[in-house]
C-alpha cells in the first residue's frame, strides 16, 4: 500500500510542477519587463527583488505557531498556494489605476504575494519530505523538475512571442498582460486542486517527528547549534544567496536599459535556459549520487558565478541567448541540490522548524542584496557591478567546497540524517 500510494504521488507530484511552473511563470518570467512598461524607476526595480523577502519574512514569523501546531500540511499548503495565486487577479487590475500609481501597487502586490506564498513554500518542503523516503527525494524531484522546466519553457516561449507579436503599442502590450494574469490564475487553481489529490497517509521513519522544542525559540536554537552539518550549511546558504540576489535587478537592468530586450528575446532566451535546465537536472541528479551532493552543489555554485562574468562581456542581446544554456546547465544542479541538502543536513526531529529557519536566512538575505547590487552598480558601473557579482558567487563556491571537506570528516555524528555526502 506504501508503494502504491509512493507513486502515485511521484505522478501527482509531476503534474503539481508542470501546472505551477506555468502559472507562475507567466507572471514572473514578465514581471520586471512588465514594471518597466509601466515606466518602474531604478529603485522599484530593486523593490520588487527586495519586497518578496520582507513578506516572506513576515510570513514565516507571524504564522509560525499556527503552522508548527497544524497536523494537516496537505490543507494547510494547498490553501496558502490558493491565496497566493489569487494574486494575480488583483495584479491584472493594476492598470486600470492612475499611471503614476502602477508601477507602485505592482511591486507592492508582487512582493505581499509572498506573504501566504513564504507559508506554501517551506510548508511543501516540509510536506515533500514527508511522503518521499530520502533514498528516492533526489529521482522525484529531478523527475519533477525537468518535466515542469519542459512545459514552463514551452508556455514561456509562446506567451513571449506572443506578447511581441500581437501589440503594436505600449497599452496594447499591457492589456495583453492583464490576460495573461487571468489565465495564470486559472491555472492556479488546477495547480492547487493537483496538490490536494496527494495522499498524506504514508507511514515510514522518515517522517516528521515533532518535540517540545518544536517552534523557533531559545531552546530550538540551543539544540540547533549542536546540529553543526546544518550550520555549516546554513552560513554557506547565506553567503550564496547574497550573492546569487544581488545580482537579479541587474541583470534586467542591463537587459532592457542596456542590451535593449522585448517579451520575444525574454522567451527565447527562457527557452535556451529552460531547455538546459531540464537536461541539466538529469545530469547533476547521476553525478551526485556518483559523487556526493556537496562536491555536485560546490561545482553548481561556481557555474553560477559565469552568469554574471558572461554578461559583463555581452553587447547585444542575442550574446545572452548564447551563453545561457551554460548559466541554465549549472543552475539546475543548484536548484536540485539546494533543497536536497537541506532534507541531508535537517534532522528528522522538527523538521519544520529547520526547513522555515532556511527560509527565513535566504529571505533576510533578499531584502538586502538586490539594493547592494543596484549601489555598486550606481557607485561604480554595470560592468563593475556584474564583476563583482561574478567574485562573490565565486567565493560562494569555496566555502560550499571548504564545507565539504569538513562534512567529510564529520561522519561519526548524525549519520542517520545523511544520504550520501
Amino acid at each position: 500500500m506504501k508503494n502504491i500510494d509512493e507513486n502515485f504521488n511521484i505522478k501527482m507530484n509531476n503534474i503539481n510542477g508542470a501546472l505551477q511552473i506555468i502559472s507562475v511563470n507567466l507572471v514572473t518570467s514578465f514581471a520586471g519587463l512588465f514594471i518597466k512598461r509601466l515606466n518602474a524607476s531604478d529603485y522599484l526595480v530593486s523593490l520588487l527583488n527586495s519586497l518578496p523577502a520582507l513578506f516572506s519574512i513576515l510570513g514565516i514569523l507571524l504564522s509560525t505557531p499556527l503552522i508548527l501546531s497544524c497536523k494537516n500540511k496537505k490543507k494547510v499548503t494547498s490553501l496558502s498556494y490558493f491565496v497566493t495565486r489569487s494574486f494575480y487577479i488583483l495584479m491584472a487590475f493594476v492598470p486600470i489605476l492612475p499611471e503614476g500609481l502602477r508601477a507602485a501597487t505592482f511591486v507592492l502586490l508582487y512582493g505581499a504575494m509572498n506573504f501566504p506564498g513564504s507559508i506554501a513554500t517551506f510548508f511543501w518542503q516540509s510536506f515533500f519530505a514527508d511522503i518521499f523516503s530520502p533514498s528516492k527525494r533526489s529521482k522525484v524531484l529531478s523527475q519533477r523538475n525537468s518535466i515542469s522546466t519542459f512545459t514552463g519553457t514551452a508556455v514561456t516561449l509562446f506567451v513571449g512571442i506572443l506578447l511581441h507579436k500581437l501589440s503594436n503599442t505600449k497599452q496594447e502590450l499591457i492589456h495583453y498582460y492583464q490576460i495573461v494574469f487571468i489565465i495564470a490564475f486559472i491555472i492556479g487553481i488546477f495547480e492547487v486542486l493537483s496538490l490536494y489529490m496527494h495522499k498524506d497517509k504514508i507511514k515510514g521513519n522518515f517522517v516528521e517527528v515533532k518535540s517540545e522544542k518544536e517552534k523557533l525559540s531559545i531552546d530550538f536554537f540551543k539544540g540547533m547549534i549542536k546540529q553543526k552539518p546544518y550550520l555549516i550549511y546554513i552560513i554557506c546558504i547565506i553567503v550564496f544567496h547574497f550573492s546569487w540576489q544581488m545580482g537579479w535587478p541587474l541583470f534586467l537592468t542591463y537587459e532592457v536599459d542596456y542590451l535593449h530586450t522585448n517579451e520575444m528575446w525574454a522567451g527565447i532566451i527562457s527557452t535556451v535556459n529552460g531547455v538546459c535546465m531540464a537536461i541539466g537536472y538529469t545530469f547533476w541528479r547521476k553525478f551526485s549520487d556518483k559523487k556526493g551532493s556537496a562536491l555536485t552543489l560546490t561545482i553548481s555554485a561556481f557555474g553560477s558565478g559565469l552568469c554574471p562574468l558572461f554578461y559583463s562581456i555581452s553587447t547585444h542581446i542575442i550574446h545572452v541567448a548564447y551563453f545561457t544554456g551554460i548559466i541554465g546547465f549549472t543552475f539546475a544542479g543548484i536548484q536540485l541540490l539546494l533543497i536536497n541538502s537541506l532534507y541531508e543536513v535537517s534532522p528528522k526531529e522538527n523538521r519544520t522548524s529547520y526547513i522555515a529557519l532556511y527560509n527565513l536566512c535566504i529571505n533576510l538575505t533578499l531584502i538586502i542584496a538586490p539594493f547592494v547590487g543596484m549601489y555598486i552598480y550606481k557607485l561604480t558601473n554595470i560592468k563593475v557591478a556584474l564583476l563583482i557579482t561574478a567574485g562573490a558567487r565565486f567565493f560562494s563556491s569555496l566555502l560550499f567546497f571548504l564545507r565539504r571537506n569538513y562534512t567529510l570528516k564529520y561522519k561519526n555524528i548524525n549519520a542517520s540524517s545523511y544520504v550520501k555526502i
